[in-house]
């Protein structure tokens, strides 16, 4: 799957964190690792409630569905190489001898990011709109990464994400209600691929066979390359078609989520107050829970980007 997929970018970035040594204000020396996991923790996740202080940076930018930020030290150890005991006990190898292992030379910052998109350009777009939103938060995190002492603007962080991007190849997209419009390609479609190209090849057997005079054997060598070739453009016409990113699902902007998580709560919250009330009573409450909370209106009667509940 592309970064880009179903009207969101799925950004995923590696930054090295520094190794240099750094004095505090008491005198201390500590290392970037523990200042950048520090400052990690002390970064506001979400409010309980609207109205709270203490809400997430992110939620500055009305785009952002999901950030995560988290510093990573050594790669995760999944076990052993699996092996056949069998071969290996004839072999003679010593089943608890020690395997390689990798590991980092330094600490990670890893940065993933949800958000609104039109378009693959959008995350350039997005970075330096973050910036201006949030540019004091961000030059906290990333100073303790290499190579970003150079950024002084949204240009110059959009180029220190762009750096620092891992190809995200599993993005997750959960809002498509109805089964999403999956492009079909019909075996007719790839088969005639393969066909057109493999007449090609015939045909410029002919034209040699005409020009050289050569034997019968240029009809199966011109066979075979083109019917290599055939399935070869085949191959790259399935793949083509792939890597084409799913269209946006219906309301799957963040104004249309926080929306409906509003109406979620409101309606459950209702349905608890109009139990075992009168038939009339529940309409006309009904008729007021509607005008309250406007359904179709994703920018007023909402949730708050960054509030927990609504």
């Amino acid at each position: 799957m592309p970064n880009f997929d179903g009207g969101h970018y799925f950004y995923t970035g590696l930054f090295p964190v520094r190794l240099d040594s750094v004095q505090r204000a008491d005198g201390s020396y500590t290392v970037p690792s523990h200042l950048l996991r520090e400052t990690l923790a002390t970064l506001p996740n979400f409010s309980e409630s609207a109205g709270a202080i203490r809400t997430s940076p992110f939620a500055r930018c009305h785009s952002t569905h999901f950030v995560r930020l988290a510093v990573i030290d050594e790669p995760a150890f999944n076990g052993r190489d699996p092996v056949d005991a069998l071969k290996q006990a004839v072999k003679g190898i010593d089943l608890l001898e020690h395997q390689p292992v990798d590991h980092f030379s330094r600490a990670w910052l890893l940065f993933t990011a949800d958000f609104d998109a039109v378009d693959a350009g959008a995350r350039d777009r997005w970075a330096a709109g973050l910036w201006d939103l949030m540019q004091p938060e961000l030059h906290e995190i990333f100073r303790h990464c290499e190579r970003f002492e150079g950024v002084k603007d949204g240009e110059g962080f959009a180029a220190h994400l762009a750096r620092g991007q891992v190809e995200t190849t599993m993005s997750f997209n959960d809002y498509w209600i109805e089964p999403p419009p999956f492009p079909s390609l019909s075996a007719g479609a790839i088969l005639g691929v393969t066909g057109i190209v493999l007449l090609v090849f015939l045909g410029l057997g002919w034209l040699v066979q005409r020009q050289l005079h050569t034997g019968w054997w240029i009809w199966p060598v011109a066979a075979l390359l083109g019917l290599a070739a055939g399935l070869w453009a085949a191959y790259k016409f399935v793949n083509a078609r792939g890597a084409k990113p799913f269209p946006t699902a219906p309301n799957s902007d963040l104004k249309s989520v926080l929306k409906g998580l509003y109406l979620q709560q409101n309606l459950v919250r209702f349905v608890i107050e109009q139990q075992g009330a009168a038939p009339a009573d529940l309409h006309k409450a009904f008729g007021d829970f509607l005008a309250r909370t406007r359904p179709a209106d994703v920018d007023q009667s909402t949730q708050p980007p960054g509030v927990l509940h609504a």
